[in-house]
């Protein structure tokens, strides 16, 4: 998986719609989510960048669903929330967003 689709996957996991998500056709971005908030007026949209790789994002996702990741041997990170186990990310962020998307399909 990109970090595009990750990011992708993880918002759809927490709760987010698919229709709320805009994975870069509008905005030109590569490799972040915008999940988009309808305002007051319904042809008009706010943006929020969702990037699993940034702390802001990922901090408390892992606090709510209790998901720390532990480094492991050779410098990768493990995860574990109920049947979300992954093991062996390169980055503490991806470990912690896969085994949430795992746990939720």
């Amino acid at each position: 998986m990109t970090d595009l689709e990750i990011s992708k996957a993880l918002a759809l996991a927490i709760g987010w719609k698919e229709e709320q998500i805009d994975a870069g056709r509008y905005f030109s971005l590569d490799r972040v989510v915008v999940c988009l908030r309808p305002r007051m007026y319904p042809n008009e949209y706010v943006g929020k960048y969702f990037d699993y790789r940034d702390w802001n994002v990922i901090g408390p996702i892992a606090e709510k669903y209790n998901c720390f990741p532990t480094k492991m041997g050779y410098g990768l990170w493990d995860a574990s929330i109920a049947f979300g186990t992954i093991y062996g990310a390169d980055t503490p962020q991806k470990a912690i967003a896969l085994a949430v998307i795992g746990a939720k399909k």
